[in-house]
């Protein structure tokens, strides 16, 4: 067993599909699976399932995954204290987020990421959903609710506000004063039964459920349908002003408080380049914070 087999598994560990792990890796991907072989016959044990997602870890592929993280955090910790840490750190890092602080708040920084740590490698996965932490599906996780199980680091990103929010052209001449001037408008708005986090269901928290609506299951739909002149609809702060065309109602009666949570793994929660990630991220966040609230 050597330390080039155990870097190789690591990666496929973290990829699952052999295709994407060896083209990150450089070879060729039955390479890949031949030392991956090599390892598990020198261990005499099985560290993957080959299944219809591509290969998933056994336990004893958890147990080795734990053991190889704990000793790539110190090689990379004398690393550091050798060479400067932003050209030598390297390595992938998968990225769970939501749709909306994933494509409009995130997205746009990442170059500058990059720029900064050329080795480290972002993979961004922003969908409505999210991937499991505690499966190893991604490093880190920017969540909609702070998590209550497993072996994981979280800490508060950040709150962000809500508003209901119209194309500003449609209210120029008759601006609604009360929720029963809204009865003219279509409602945007998720589709209730495919709504993928509780904290999503701010509808029920107003009276706009009786409108007639236009829904959609992606958030950027939501934006795009309400800068067409669709209606009204509740959007984040950080989306709906991203830039001019929308306008606020009814801000004192419709104003939504929730909170971004970032997560990670407790065993690489500490290594070097995630580490950059979260102090990056955190003064991303820090520094755009009118973005997300009224200050």
């Amino acid at each position: 067993m050597n330390w080039d087999d155990m870097r190789l598994f690591l990666g496929l560990a973290r990829n699952g599909r052999v295709a994407i792990a060896a083209k990150g890796l450089e070879l060729d991907p039955t390479t890949l699976i031949r030392r991956v072989k090599k390892l598990e016959d020198s261990l005499n044990c099985k560290l993957f399932e080959l299944t219809n997602k591509g290969y998933v870890l056994t336990s004893h592929g958890i147990k080795l995954v734990n053991y190889i993280e704990k000793a790539e955090h110190y090689f990379l910790e004398a690393q550091n204290e050798l060479h400067d840490e932003r050209s030598h750190l390297a390595g992938t890092i998968r990225v769970s987020v939501s749709e909306g602080f994933g494509n409009w708040f995130l997205a746009p920084r990442l170059p500058e990421f990059k720029r900064r740590y050329p080795g480290i490698c972002i993979e961004l996965v922003a969908t409505s959903g999210f991937l499991n932490l505690n499966k190893r599906e991604a490093d880190i996780a920017i969540l909609l609710e702070k998590p209550s199980k497993g072996l994981l680091v979280t800490q508060k990103l950040t709150e962000y506000y809500l508003y209901l929010y119209t194309k500003a052209s449609l209210v120029e001449s008759n601006l609604p004063h009360s929720l029963s001037d809204l009865s003219q408008f279509n409602l945007v708005s998720y589709v209730p039964d495919l709504v993928f986090a509780p904290q999503l269901k701010f509808i029920e928290e107003t009276a706009l459920s009786q409108l007639s609506a236009l829904r959609s299951t992606s958030i950027h739909a939501q934006y795009q349908m309400l800068v067409n002149g669709a209606g009204v609809g509740i959007l984040p702060k950080f989306i709906a002003e991203h830039q001019q065309g929308l306008t606020r109602l009814l801000e004192d009666e419709i104003h939504i408080k929730r909170t971004f949570w970032l997560a990670t793994h407790k065993e690489t929660h500490s290594q070097a380049r995630f580490q950059a990630f979260i102090n990056w991220l955190t003064e991303e966040v820090s520094g755009a914070q009118a973005t997300f609230c009224d200050l």
